[in-house]
């Protein structure tokens, strides 16, 4: 889980202390005593969309995935173009098991990230555990054919596309794929590729 401090959006000088501390508290990972520095920066501006964002992210860390929703919902009404907290809205939802929200919210992420491998790979899952596994190939595949993806995202492609193939009765092709995220170093295929694939 990603956070971002970037510049303040504030002219509350109160505020963007509270701010900051906060963000020195997630470094620290004092998830609740940046809680309490974000919490503050609010009160002194209602309108900081940095401090609501990342309170989201201290709250998921500490599994409050409801709270962490609660926060990206009001950043994203202060900033509806911000798709990196539709996607942290997304992981939030996906921990709750609300697949399709996460599924919806991924899919803006998409929308407007540069980072869209990683929601891929993100959406593709929710998409397997809604047994929506042609949905799940589509999305792993975009991950694997992109050129640009890095290492870490197209070795969880490959392992969730094995899962999906096997589920699909494809298990030549689907241990073909766990062969190569084992080649790219991903721990999760090596398991699963002695349940399946001896």
């Amino acid at each position: 889980m990603m956070f971002f401090a970037g510049y303040s959006q504030t002219d509350n000088k109160k505020a963007m202390e509270d701010f900051f501390s906060g963000i020195d508290n997630v470094f620290r990972k004092n998830y609740l005593g940046a809680i309490a520095d974000f919490s503050w920066a609010i009160k002194r501006d209602s309108g900081f969309l940095q401090a609501y964002e990342n309170r989201g992210v201290a709250k998921f860390y500490l599994q409050d995935y409801r709270g962490a929703i609660a926060d990206y919902t009001r950043a994203l009404e202060i900033n509806p173009n911000d798709y990196n907290t539709f996607g942290r809205r997304g992981w939030a939802k996906f921990y709750l098991q609300d697949c399709q929200g996460a599924i919806t919210d991924f899919t803006k992420a998409i929308e407007g990230s540069l980072d869209a491998p990683q929601y891929y790979n993100a959406r593709g899952q929710a998409k397997y555990y809604l047994h929506d596994y042609e949905g799940a190939m589509t999305d792993f595949n975009s991950v694997i054919k992109s050129w640009s993806v890095e290492k870490n995202q197209r070795c969880k492609a490959f392992y969730w596309r094995a899962l999906v193939k096997i589920r699909l009765g494809q298990k030549d092709s689907g241990c073909l794929d766990l062969n190569r995220a084992c080649k790219l170093g991903y721990a999760e295929a090596f398991k699963i590729s002695e349940i399946y694939c001896q």
